[in-house]
């Protein structure tokens, strides 16, 4: 039988494509995202009926998070709006059940992002927003995921008894 696919369990990491020597890092407190395709059609009537002329496949990530009160991720992401800098942006679905020994379904995409919105309401938690435009077309596969980034996605079952090395050092 079919199981649902929980949102949760697809988190957004990120990247300057020019640090491609640091690994990928996940912006915390993550709300929501969209990964949407577009393809503009042009329908062009002629004498025997209408006929579809395809465009290029367009497709972007909108994304929203809560505001922490430090997290480098958002830093970099937007000083990258500011300077225009290219960003590698992986769309990871960290479910078990679809895991591949030590790698993860993925979608992996390269672009700009167009803009960043900070807001800050009065009742509310100050949240950001953005919207990551894809160059080409995404990819496809299987992304590892290290213990850190596994970490920051959720922490891990830790026994009762006193460890070798503590958890938070």
């Amino acid at each position: 039988m079919a199981e649902m696919l929980q949102g949760k369990n697809k988190v957004l990491l990120f990247r300057l494509l020019n640090e491609s020597t640091n690994q990928a890092a996940k912006l915390v407190f993550q709300t929501e995202h969209t990964f949407s395709y577009s393809r503009a059609l042009d329908r062009i009537i002629t004498k025997d009926g209408t006929i579809v002329k395809v465009g290029e496949l367009e497709s972007e990530v909108s994304i929203e998070a809560i505001q922490s009160k430090d997290d480098p991720v958002r830093e970099m992401l937007e000083g990258a709006v500011k300077k225009g800098e290219k960003i590698e942006l992986w769309e990871v679905t960290v479910d078990e059940a679809l895991k591949e020994g030590d790698k993860y379904p993925a979608v992996y995409a390269q672009g700009y992002l167009d803009s960043w919105e900070s807001a800050a309401n009065a009742e509310e938690q100050a949240t950001v927003s953005s919207n990551f435009i894809v160059e080409l077309e995404p990819q496809v596969g299987m992304a590892t995921l290290t213990a850190e980034q596994e970490e920051a996605v959720q922490y891990v079952f830790q026994d009762t008894v006193v460890e070798e090395t503590p958890v938070n050092e």
